[in-house]
């Protein structure tokens, strides 16, 4: 059961009943690095740096990269490695958010750079790589050497070096992803434009 009333059945992500802002709700609330930080850090703030952080045509599925997030949780890299059958939920899922919620345009823009997974196609990949090594030493500074084992591209490090985290409340971060969703939409739109014109 999801906050708005709606149904969320983890064996059929496809048929059940949900919504942006029942993800963004979701998103919104629950805490990266599954809560040890050294202050709240929402999934959805993290999603908006690193849409912001990507060519255009990937942001909304940028935003959209930890969106399962909103309906299991954040689970994290070391657990999730331990439990592959959380991973084939996880990806239900994603495939049903990806469908319901990424035009044609985005769907196959994405899939011919990565055709398993359009959310997480690789220009998202680095930057997300990159984004989880810069929130973790700001969130949690008492673990500086754990982090350098993730991959980091130096193009994405450079894109989001500067980024500043806000940390925002929960419902501030939820409207910021739904804002930041809606602007994506209309630049997404004028780019296809542009493109089937060309």
């Amino acid at each position: 059961m999801l906050a708005s009333g709606a149904l969320f059945d983890l064996t059929d992500p496809e048929g059940s009943e949900f919504t942006l802002q029942d993800i963004a709700h979701g998103l919104g609330r629950v805490c990266r690095f599954a809560g040890q930080t050294n202050r709240f850090y929402s999934v959805a703030e993290h999603c908006f740096h690193v849409a912001r952080n990507v060519p255009l045509e990937h942001a909304r599925a940028a935003l959209l990269h930890d969106a399962s997030e909103a309906f299991i949780g954040d689970v994290t890299r070391p657990l999730k490695a331990l439990l592959p059958a959380y991973r084939e939920i996880e990806a239900r899922i994603e495939d049903a958010i990806a469908s319901r919620f990424l035009s044609g345009f985005e769907r196959s823009f994405v899939a011919s750079e990565f055709p398993a997974d359009p959310l997480k196609a690789a220009p998202i990949k680095a930057v997300d790589n990159a984004m989880c090594v810069l929130e973790a030493r700001e969130l949690m500074p008492n673990v500086p050497g754990y982090w350098s084992s993730i991959p980091v591209d130096p193009d994405a490090w450079d894109q989001v070096r500067r980024t500043r985290l806000n940390c925002d409340r929960p419902e501030f971060a939820t409207a910021a992803w739904l804002r930041a969703w809606s602007r994506y939409g209309h630049r997404i739109e004028d780019l296809c434009g542009e493109r089937a014109a060309a």
